[in-house]
């Protein structure tokens, strides 16, 4: 019996014709909505309700064409696995500047704003790549209350591949995903003395110099911005120690690659949980020392923390698979990424505070790739608030969009790791 679970997400979305009608009203749903929050990205509350009117007249024909255009690069008929992310995303780009051109020569650009379009075709893609991810999910979920899961039958390796085959393989095989990590931790600490203590004195270390060093030596006056700084160095550190790291999760494997027959794909999930393990015992030390010695009042809205660093968490991941693979196949990943982080580092709100970035550029800085959560941390702690909803929106877009993505493209290259190792 073949194992359905390793089918495809658009191939589940095939037969029956119901099936395809009402992904093609999903699509739609979700087009409409993020259409409506690109503008809330790119405009405050104040702005938003000039632009809102003709925003509205404008939604049908964008969402129009950008339904219209998946249907033309048939992301609704297709059953072979390799190729529905492609067709979507062309999809979604060719419908969003389609939608555009209609909006141009029927409306007009007096009152639409040419930005929003490119954020809605990000809005879109993410969207749509996250409610295939979420269906996945659940068909596999389903599959296994009904007795088929890949344990209970044969695995039909002609299947094309899937996002939730991957993730079931990682849970099948956990023991061996938490050896990967421990054994990465051992070799880190192994020969010293004090072992995993260097990981909680790092952050009380970091405290002290860079309060001399920036408010005595530099004597940076903005009340608050050692914490600001250290806040956003620890998460990006975190994110760009994992990134780097995926690289050669797989490359540098080829050893275990081919004489051990697992999921491949716990390789990067290793290298992310090895950071974020070193990571959790940092931020554990940090934050109650940096509240103390800035004196910033724990409050509420702290709690809401661990929800962004699992969208964090998300994000870095799907980050890490589509590394591990497209290093796989072009080395020169590896230093186009280090370019990459830089140019990304200073456009992360890292040495400045969001608030004070001017009106212009805050949208292109809040759609960095890790400016969303970094963000977030500091309205969390720094200004005592609740995140904004662009910044949950961006957040969420972001983590979802970019797991799926991620995931989908290793586990549609996964049989191929082996050759190019």
């Amino acid at each position: 019996m073949a194992n359905d679970s390793r089918g495809s997400v658009a191939e589940h979305l095939v037969e029956p014709l119901a099936s395809r009608l009402a992904a093609m009203i999903v699509d739609a749903g979700l087009a409409a909505l993020c259409y409506v929050l690109a503008y809330r990205l790119r405009f405050e509350s104040g702005e938003l309700g000039h632009f809102l009117p003709t925003a509205l007249r404008s939604l049908p024909l964008v969402v129009g064409s950008q339904v219209m255009s998946l249907v033309a690069f048939r992301a609704y008929t297709y059953k072979q696995g390799r190729r529905w992310l492609p067709r979507l995303l062309g999809g979604v780009l060719v419908g969003t500047a389609a939608g555009a051109g209609l909006t141009w020569l029927v409306l007009g650009f007096q009152g639409v704003s040419r930005i929003s379009f490119a954020v809605d075709a990000l809005l879109v893609a993410l969207a749509a790549f996250a409610w295939r991810g979420a269906y996945g999910v659940a068909h596999l979920a389903r599959a296994a209350r009904e007795g088929r899961t890949a344990t209970d039958a044969l695995e039909d390796r002609t299947a094309p591949p899937s996002v939730s085959a991957g993730l079931l393989g990682i849970v099948r095989y956990r023991e061996l995903l938490r050896n990967l990590v421990q054994k990465d931790l051992k070799l880190k600490y192994r020969g010293s003395v004090f072992g995993f203590i260097w990981s909680l004195a790092n952050p009380l270390m970091m405290v002290a110099v860079y309060t001399v060093a920036f408010t005595y030596i530099i004597r940076v006056r903005s009340e608050g911005f050692v914490f600001l700084l250290l806040l956003g160095l620890l998460h990006w550190n975190f994110f760009s120690s994992s990134a780097v790291m995926s690289t050669g999760s797989v490359v540098d494997a080829g050893g275990l690659i081919k004489s051990v027959a697992f999921p491949r794909a716990i390789l990067p999930v290793a290298t992310v949980l090895f950071n974020l393990t070193q990571f959790i015992l940092t931020i554990a030390v940090f934050l109650p020392v940096a509240l103390a010695v800035f004196r910033i009042p724990p409050s509420p809205v702290m709690l809401l923390y661990p929800a962004v660093l699992a969208l964090q968490i998300l994000f870095t991941l799907g980050v890490a698979f589509a590394l591990a693979t497209v290093t796989s196949f072009f080395r020169d990943v590896r230093h186009m990424l280090e370019i990459g982080l830089s140019l990304a580092f200073w456009t992360t709100p890292i040495l400045y505070q969001y608030g004070n970035v001017p009106e212009l550029l805050r949208l292109p800085v809040l759609l960095s790739p890790l400016s969303p959560f970094v963000v977030a941390y500091q309205q969390i702690f720094f200004e005592g608030r609740p995140p904004d909803a662009p910044v949950w929106l961006t957040a969420l877009s972001y983590s979802a969009g970019m797991f799926v993505l991620g995931a989908s493209l290793f586990v549609t290259y996964e049989d191929h790791l082996a050759e190019q190792v």
